[in-house]
């Protein structure tokens, strides 16, 4: 399986197939990839030597792999396939954007006709086609359910990131709820088929799958059933921690704090200050920002600069509320409103990872707001972290513009269909 994360500035070579006869006709272009919509749509001339490796859903055999050399090319695969795969193996250092027939081929057959490294590398290109606007974010979610039955722990892990991302990000107000039925309705099964408590002799990826899947229904979707078993699983282990899972407690106490009430919050604190282990106090410690209630967000950032939390933590835990959707206007405001006591705690470099957790915002008057801060307090250390911040806003900005319309469109057709 690829070690490498592909970054924008690779290549992305395109690909269209269609059959004839006997045969596959496929037509390779190439082009160099970014985030940056306007960027990548101004296709410049820039060509790399690219080992492109095909093989189609009637291939047999090994994979066809030939030298991309030209801005485009034709290849022919034997056999009438209804979707080619343009990086067979995963072996290519490049991604790959499809049409949208035949991401819906390929999730149809990916499960079976796919191993495991593909399916993650397929997915990232078919992502990638979506952040900047050549793939409604609609094909992604389809090619997601395509995958509810697949158990492979990797392949999931990456499935929920994006989902997640697409949760807090596209879904207008009115259409959050939508989104997070449909996402209940994807998970529930996944949740039911591995359960909520441990097996005997079952394995670690058993373990993190469960505590992921669990965070996914309970945070992103929402599901009361989850939220429940979560607090009497985190109720459980504030009680007794070597009773339960550590990564399934972990999870747990996530998601009841984000349903979590003053009670709660108040248990969590008095472990924190009494924790058996390292892993113990950060397990509690990185439970105080994922709360919900602006009461109980707005004492852990008091907290933060409190002598009660060590400097090298404090700036953590303020990029925790910053990164909660919940809690990032509250926690924007309290930064700049203790900026000093911040800056002290952590020192310039420290102070950077506040910089860097802005990344998170999604919105222009929030972007005016950083660049404004930033220009009036500027940290030397930080300036690359500051400007990479600013971008990924911006990108952020534009795939909200691009796909919030597309999510609702296809929420509407779909938003009681989370299944296959």
């Amino acid at each position: 399986m690829p070690t490498w994360v592909k970054q924008a500035g690779e290549p992305i070579i395109n690909v269209k197939a269609q059959c004839s006869g006997n045969s596959t006709n496929v037509t390779v272009t190439q082009q160099r990839y970014y985030f940056d919509r306007s960027k990548f749509e101004s296709r410049n001339g820039q060509l790399w030597q690219i080992p492109v490796c095909l093989k189609g859903s009637a291939t047999t055999g090994a994979a066809k792999c030939e030298l991309l050399t030209k801005k485009e090319e034709n290849l022919t695969l034997p056999g009438c396939s209804n979707w080619v795969l343009a990086n067979a193996g995963t072996t290519g250092y490049y991604r790959v954007g499809y049409q949208p027939d035949t991401v819906r081929a390929l999730a149809h057959d990916a499960e079976t006709k796919l191993s495991p490294a593909e399916r993650i590398s397929l997915q990232n290109d078919i992502w990638a086609s979506v952040r900047i606007g050549r793939e409604p974010v609609g094909d992604y979610l389809a090619f997601a359910q395509g995958l509810q039955s697949d158990r492979t722990r990797a392949v999931l892990e990456d499935v929920l990131g994006r989902i997640d991302y697409i949760g807090q990000y596209l879904p207008n107000d009115s259409d959050r709820d939508t989104f997070r039925a449909w996402l209940r309705q994807f998970l529930t099964p996944i949740m039911r088929e591995v359960g909520w408590e441990p097996k005997p002799n079952e394995s670690d990826e058993q373990r993190t799958l469960r505590s992921r899947v669990l965070t996914a229904l309970g945070q992103d979707a929402r599901d009361p059933d989850a939220l429940a078993e979560a607090r009497t699983i985190a109720d459980k282990a504030l009680a007794d921690p070597a009773s339960v899972d550590h990564q399934l407690a972990g999870s747990a106490l996530g998601v009841a704090a984000s349903k979590g009430d003053a009670d709660f919050y108040d248990k969590v604190m008095a472990a924190l200050k009494n924790p058996k282990s390292p892993e113990e106090y950060y397990a509690y410690f990185f439970t105080l920002p994922q709360f919900t209630d602006p009461k109980l967000l707005q004492r852990t950032l008091d907290f933060a600069i409190s002598p009660d939390v060590r400097s090298q933590d404090a700036l953590q835990l303020v990029a925790g509320v910053l990164g909660n959707q919940d809690g990032e206007k509250l926690a924007w405001d309290f930064i700049r409103q203790h900026w000093t006591e911040i800056e002290k705690a952590g020192g310039p470099f420290v102070s950077a990872q506040v910089v860097g957790a802005t990344s998170g915002f999604c919105d222009a008057g929030m972007r005016d707001q950083v660049t404004e801060f930033y220009s009036a307090h500027k940290i030397a250390a930080a300036e690359r972290t500051y400007r990479q911040s600013i971008e990924r806003i911006n990108n952020c900005i534009d795939l909200k513009s691009q796909q919030e319309p597309q999510l609702a469109s296809w929420l509407g057709q779909h938003g009681n269909a989370g299944g296959k």
